[in-house]
């Protein structure tokens, strides 16, 4: 405890105190989540695509996903599930990595096509469901249209996904992402019972229809009818003959005196 050699120990020397929990570096973050795959953690190389919660994926890893039926991603299913992004490329990008160089995180392989912001994580980038064209938030708040800045399809506002967003921004995303679903199986239900409700019944392959027989058919009857009737004449013939040799045929035939035996004959 001290006191022999001089020393006084301190007050966090002998009482132990809570440790504050680490500090995420928000520049790390920022570039794990938008410039590498949320699946394999891999860089992102195009083709790019995103799911309904915002997230950005590899298309090759997603597919990797999929085949393995991988757990982690359990909305991601099908390709359906994800859209392919259509990104807008910066040509001030630079990637070049220097150890004698200041890095920055803020310059990106993404722009926004409108305005020219780097799709880095400074500025909210949002996406449409419907083309998968990527713009910067600040379009569509400043700029609102009907169809896309980008490709000029007719897009709605409610399919807008907001890239990298925050948790409650994902957790609307994510019921947004299951009304989404329920609406398609109900037009799929409704596409199949219009289908079906026509009216129109298709004849059973048991019940065969019965068609009018043609003059080759009737030719083809006729020869088959007169080969019977010749083959008949043929077995008459046959039976003629042997009643010439034999008078009885019905009759059973008695045994020979050497073979004959009292007890059977």
């Amino acid at each position: 405890m001290g006191g022999d050699g001089g020393s006084i120990p301190t007050r966090g020397e002998l009482v132990k105190q809570k440790k504050e929990p680490e500090k995420k570096n928000r520049d790390q973050d920022m570039v794990g989540r938008w410039q590498h795959c949320a699946i394999s953690g891999h860089k992102l190389v195009k083709p790019i695509v995103s799911c309904a919660l915002g997230r950005l994926y590899n298309k090759e890893a997603v597919i990797n996903h999929i085949l393995e039926r991988a757990s982690g991603k359990s909305h991601i299913k099908k390709l359906s599930d994800v859209v392919e992004l259509r990104l807008t490329d910066n040509k001030s990008f630079k990637n070049e990595i220097k150890a004698d160089l200041y890095i920055d995180h803020y310059n990106a392989p993404y722009m926004c096509p409108v305005l020219g912001l780097e799709m880095s994580g400074r500025y909210r980038f949002v996406y449409n469901w419907a083309c998968g064209c990527a713009v910067s938030e600040r379009v569509t708040i400043e700029i609102p249209s009907s169809t896309c800045h980008k490709c000029g399809k007719e897009i709605s506002a409610e399919d807008n996904i907001i890239i990298n967003g925050t948790e409650e921004e994902t957790a609307t995303l994510m019921t947004r992402m299951k009304r989404r679903k329920e609406q398609q199986k109900a037009e799929r239900k409704q596409n199949k019972a219009a289908k079906g409700g026509d009216g129109e019944q298709k004849p059973s392959k048991a019940k065969k229809l019965e068609e009018p027989a043609t003059s080759s058919d009737t030719v083809v009857k006729k020869q088959k009818t007169a080969e019977d009737a010749s083959k008949g004449s043929k077995y008459e013939e046959r039976d003629s003959y042997k009643k010439l040799f034999h008078k009885n045929s019905t009759k059973k035939d008695k045994a020979h005196w050497v073979t004959f035996n009292p007890y059977y004959n």
